[in-house]
């Protein structure tokens, strides 16, 4: 082991002599990893300029390994080095048979074409031309494509028009067409995915279900860019489309973007149409209750309060297993709050915990029991407030409405917050605090190379290939949001969150904690359970966190909260809004906050974690010192900045505190302010055990003036 660490630095370092015999005596004393060590020594050889033994090394790697294909990329690399272009032509096409989604298929291609060309440019025109249109097509925004693109220009010029649309140079068909806008679509790249769409549309081998698919991304790649204008209307061209293809999952999704796209333009009568469509499409959908929710709303824009409660009232017999049956009791419940009917309010509140027990929402975890606390205060009964209080506590713990229930408890019945705080912070009774948090049941997976390679690796702190070693077997988080009840299966997705905690992959061991895995939820972080809580809500880039939080006078349980719920620990991940990195910066925000620091704030520079935190924890920064520390009023301000936050606090900032946040119109900016402060609770009890001070007014000198 030790051998194999000094190798690694060495290579890092560029000794590649030295790392080259420091993995060669690795690889002997840990033949679990003899591939994955292999393949670095076959780096290191070919480094060293030893073309022979590295060509050598790498052949022996098999090619099933998670370095098979990076292996057959160097073999590619030391032919190419050769005088036989086609032996590396055919090396290439192998590769690209037996791995035809493999890793750098597009550089694969471009040496494939570019060893045909090398061996017999005219011979093999069709071959290498299908090779660069296919790097332009599938892979857009790489120096790939760029360099495709410059070739085939340079072969198109010597040819005549009917060879040129004969190989298909200057045109694509639909589904390339498709193809293509989708890769930048998925790369929120709007503007372009947009243009892509369109020539889609242009294609005359355009199929009706391409149609469909054409219209309504095309629309979609409009509305991401915030151009509800012109969205609406693409939006009802795809409803259209999509009906005449019998795509009906595509048909509600438009007319329910549609109805958005309407809403936002003050077209209240247009939007009720188009939500009511999406809902009469396919009554089993799950937009249906969504579309019913938007519809209430644009009644009440319009100020028709019987349109309003009729829509709210009905969506829990009409969709009983949409999940937002408990969001329209509660707006209910909230709108007679507002009109200071009490009663009416917690009848309605009472009946969005009979429709939904127990909510998962992560918006609405204790909201109805917070509510009825606030509710029995109103009526000046504090020992019922506090009895809801508790319930809210007990039933949803470390969420954002146990953090404003433990604050109200705190300030209206402090015996009851000090009893509360013991009984949550107490250990089960019989609790062995020595005993593993975790005992897994044994699994065929675990008794697999793979599985034993896995574990060397994360020993070993190499997280990268044994997450990748993981991934092989299975041992990964299923797409979607959705929650897993299977009890199986979520002891399977427990042991993967747990292994990949242990290699410091917190994006990946997190990710099912948050989705998937919502037990432990229910429990407050005593006895074993606190060891899924501290899965759920990590340390992650602590030391970077913490250097710049206190840097900028922030409190880190606020920073890491920032982290988690903007790129949820993914430092390369950018938004549908192009915001980027591990605190998510906008381009104009990060332009502003980048002044002083002598970084430029690139793409490429916000996704480098030390750069991005630099610049995303001044704006944390600000906005704390701006509120003067008063934490509710930050998230609402990092998500919709501070100026909206101003315009509300002349609007609303008499309110109490937790009214202003219900009051924020745009659901997305609402519910994220929630989640955040949520976070931070979580933070700051898990890691401080401490309750943060969430005072519920708003101090008069933050308040603008009118």
């Amino acid at each position: 082991r030790l051998d194999l660490m000094i190798a690694l630095c060495d290579a890092a370092t560029g000794a590649w002599k030295d790392a080259a015999a420091g993995f060669d005596r690795a690889r002997a004393g840990l033949p679990v990893l003899s591939d994955w060590i292999g393949y670095q020594q076959a780096r290191a050889l070919y480094f060293a300029h030893r073309t022979g033994d590295a060509l050598e090394r790498a052949r022996a790697i098999a090619t099933d390994s998670i370095v098979g294909a990076d292996a057959a990329l160097l073999i590619g690399d030391l032919l190419r080095a050769g005088k036989d272009p086609a032996a590396t032509a055919a090396h290439y096409r192998a590769y690209l048979t037996d791995r035809p989604d493999g890793i750098r298929r597009s550089e694969a291609r471009y040496r494939l074409a570019e060893a045909l060309e090398a061996d017999d440019a005219t011979a093999h025109r069709d071959e290498l031309v299908a090779a660069y249109r296919a790097i332009t097509i599938d892979d857009p925004l790489s120096s790939w494509a760029t360099k495709a693109t410059a070739r085939l220009a340079a072969i198109g010029k010597d040819l005549d028009d009917a060879e040129r649309a004969r190989l298909a140079i200057d045109t694509r068909t639909a589904t390339e067409e498709l193809t293509r806008a989708e890769v930048l679509f998925d790369a929120m790249r709007n503007p372009e995915s947009e243009a892509g769409f369109t020539a889609a549309l242009a294609a005359p081998d355009l199929t009706v279900a391409q149609r469909c698919v054409a219209t309504y991304n095309r629309a979609q790649s409009r509305f991401k860019a915030r151009d509800r204008k012109q969205a609406a209307p693409w939006f009802d061209d795809a409803i259209d489309a999509c009906k005449a293809a019998g795509d009906t999952d595509l048909e509600i999704r438009a007319a329910y973007q549609a109805g958005r796209s309407y809403a936002y333009l003050h077209d209240h009568e247009t939007a009720i149409a188009r939500y009511r469509h999406a809902q009469e499409v396919d009554p089993a959908h799950s937009f249906d209750d969504d579309a019913l929710l938007r519809e209430a709303e644009e009644w009440a824009d319009l100020g028709k309060d019987a349109e309003v409660e009729k829509a709210l009232a009905s969506l829990p017999d009409k969709f009983p297993q949409g999940d937002m049956r408990a969001e329209a009791m509660w707006r209910l419940g909230w709108k007679a709050w507002r009109d200071h009917d009490t009663k009416a309010a917690m009848g309605w509140w009472k009946k969005q915990i009979d429709v939904m027990p127990i909510d998962d929402n992560y918006w609405a975890e204790g909201q109805a029991q917070y509510w009825l606390g606030r509710g029995y205060q109103d009526q000046q009964d504090l020992d019922q407030a506090a009895t809801w209080w508790e319930a809210c506590v007990r039933t949803y713990p470390m969420g954002y409405y146990a953090a404003l229930a433990l604050n109200r408890l705190r300030e209206t019945r402090p015996q009851r917050f000090d009893a509360l705080v013991d009984e949550i912070s107490a250990a089960p009774k019989g609790f062995d605090a020595d005993a593993p948090a975790f005992a897994f049941k044994p699994r065929p997976e675990y008794a697999t190379p793979g599985f034993a390679r896995a574990i060397e690796l994360l020993r070993l702190g190499l997280g990268e290939p044994a997450e990748a070693e993981l991934r092989v077997l299975g041992l990964v988080a299923p797409p979607g949001k959705h929650r897993v009840d299977d009890p199986d299966l979520a002891e399977k997705l427990w042991a993967m969150a747990f292994l990949y905690d242990r290699a410091g992959r917190y994006a990946t061991s997190h990710w099912p904690t948050r989705w998937h895995i919502l037990d432990y939820r229910r429990q407050w972080p005593v006895g074993a359970n606190r060891a899924r809580w501290e899965i759920a809500y990590p340390k992650a880039f602590w030391d970077l966190l913490t250097r710049h939080a206190a840097l900028n006078h922030v409190p880190i349980a606020m920073q890491i909260a920032i982290v988690r719920e903007e790129s949820a620990f993914d430092p390369l991940m950018e938004s549908y809004a192009n915001a980027i990195g591990l605190t998510q910066m906008i381009h104009v925000t990060a332009e502003r906050f980048a002044k002083g620091t002598g970084i430029d704030p690139t793409r490429d520079n916000l996704r480098d974690p030390e750069k991005n935190v630099t610049i995303g924890s001044r704006f944390l920064g600000f906005l704390f010192a701006k509120w003067d520390d008063f934490t509710m009023l930050v998230p609402p301000s990092y998500n919709a900045g501070e100026g909206a936050v101003k315009k509300w606090l002349r609007l609303r900032g008499t309110w109490d505190t937790d009214e202003f946040i219900e009051a924020i119109v745009d659901d997305q900016a609402r519910n994220y302010s929630k989640r955040v402060l949520g976070s931070f609770f979580t933070y700051t009890w898990l890691y401080d055990q401490t309750v943060p001070d969430l005072p519920n007014r708003i101090p008069a000198k933050l308040l603008p003036d009118k």
